[in-house]
């Protein structure tokens, strides 16, 4: 690897057509699929052997749940309760994805920007739908703040309607972003390994600090990225559920 933008790439380890449509198996698809796999390892291991005075392992993960409620409760009310098992699934999927790319030889889906996209278009689509589905077209009035003059409602409906529109690219960018320059900068501090083993042996040592304080900051931002994009999806969620200024 001579660059630190090559671990990106993503790799083609098995080529399949089927009907005219490809199904090859790369490293997206590993990395995305072992996401999959270790969210349900999780949420097989949370619900098995609950104990009424729970064990440290179901403390942190009912603490984990309650964490996740409020985010809903602080951001769309009690009516937001009901999209639960969305939002958890969208942060552990999101963090797993995250983490995972942190584990030497894998790969970080969410640093291809086709699965943030994705995940925001699709979320967003589902969004508009709720809306239009408990409000109908009374649902236009998030793109027309209450109390404005009547000259000015078509500019600020196109203005409301094209930021609206931008939030899919906003949710995307900013996960897409942050992935893939916190992993950059994990390779080029990878470097100094290299120089000290070279050089010296307090390089080396310094090397392995840096490298063990980004691995810690990596994993703090996936949390955090995974928290962010899911408050997000609130935000907007509460802006369907509750339309209006």
């Amino acid at each position: 690897m001579f660059s630190p933008l090559e671990q990106f790439e993503n790799h083609i380890y098995k080529p399949f057509l089927f009907l005219g449509y490809d199904f090859a198996v790369s490293a997206f698809l590993l990395a995305t699929f072992s996401s999959v796999v270790f969210l349900y390892v999780i949420r097989f291991f949370k619900s098995y052997h609950m104990l009424l005075v729970p064990s440290p392992f179901q403390y942190v993960i009912e603490s984990f749940y309650l964490f996740i409620l409020s985010i809903i409760r602080s951001q769309t009310g009690s009516s937001g309760l009901v999209y639960f098992p969305l939002v958890i699934t969208i942060f552990i999927f999101i963090f797993c994805c995250n983490f995972l790319g942190l584990v030497p030889l894998s790969f970080i889906s969410t640093a291809q920007i086709f699965l943030p996209f994705f995940l925001s278009f699709s979320l967003n689509i589902g969004l508009v739908i709720i809306g239009f589905y408990k409000h109908g077209l009374s649902f236009m009035r998030l793109f027309v703040p209450s109390g404005i003059s009547k000259v000015l409602i078509p500019l600020v409906f196109v203005i409301e309607l094209f930021t609206y529109l931008l939030r899919p690219f906003s949710l995307a960018i900013r996960l897409f972003a942050n992935m893939m320059a916190g992993h950059t900068l994990f390779f080029i501090c990878t470097i100094t390994l290299h120089i000290g083993l070279l050089t010296s042996t307090f390089v080396f040592a310094s090397g392995i600090f840096l490298v063990l304080a980004v691995f810690i900051l990596e994993t703090v931002i996936s949390f955090l990225q995974a928290y962010v994009f899911s408050v997000l999806f609130c935000v907007y969620l509460n802006d369907s559920l509750h339309p209006g200024h």
